[in-house]
């Protein structure tokens, strides 16, 4: 039984050997992936096609950006991430528009360690990564109190539907990924684009009650 569990945590499990830390010329050599540089640079061709844009993007973390879950992995793994996740965090880097975390797993320090592994803790100013019966509506509410961001001016990818409903309700533009798929730049654009209408008729909104006000 313990080796077929195993078997299958391996599906999610990318090993291996990391450069020495006693080598810095190793660590000089490690390059971004092809795959992660082709992503990035459409998706700021995507990121140019809107002019307005969120102040913040949200990522979950288990079958968001990754394909694992981590409450079934352990401290020493090393994982892998889906194929456009860390293009699409270097092109909102690059564009100036901050990213956060927030992730319902029961184990911090794991996803802590992965974030570390695969050199994404820089991209975050800020990680929410605890349990909680609220569907994330905790989370959201230290992520807004932190950054001072707008729930309105965010944008949130996760792929389970509860939370997806729940930060929804909070007035955050949210998008359902796919558990096998991840973020990719389809769900991106998908993001961006139901942003930009999401912006647009809050402007008109306004417009017209400034109007009829007048």
């Amino acid at each position: 039984m313990e080796s077929r569990a195993r078997a299958r945590r391996d599906v999610s499990i990318e090993r291996v050997d990391e450069p020495s830390q006693s080598n810095p010329r190793a660590r000089r050599r490690a390059r971004p992936p092809p795959a992660a540089a082709a992503a990035a640079a459409e998706a700021l061709q995507i990121l140019g096609r809107f002019e307005a844009l969120p102040r913040l993007v949200v990522f979950d973390l288990d079958h968001t950006i990754w394909p694992l879950y981590c409450d079934c992995c352990s401290i020493g793994d090393s994982p892998r991430l889906f194929r456009h996740a860390k293009g699409i965090m270097c092109a909102l880097k690059e564009k100036g528009i901050a990213m956060a975390v927030s992730s319902r797993s029961s184990t911090p320090d794991i996803a802590n360690a992965f974030l570390d592994k695969l050199e994404l803790q820089p991209m975050f100013v800020t990680k929410e990564i605890f349990d909680s019966w609220t569907h994330k509506t905790e989370h959201f509410q230290r992520i807004q109190r932190t950054t001072g961001i707008p729930y309105e001016s965010m944008l949130f990818f996760d792929d389970e539907h509860r939370n997806f409903a729940t930060v929804s309700k909070m007035g955050v533009t949210s998008i359902l990924v796919d558990w096998d798929g991840g973020v990719n730049l389809e769900m991106f654009k998908l993001g961006l684009n139901n942003f930009a209408a999401k912006f647009a008729a809050s402007s008109t909104d306004k417009d017209e009650q400034t109007s009829f006000n007048g």
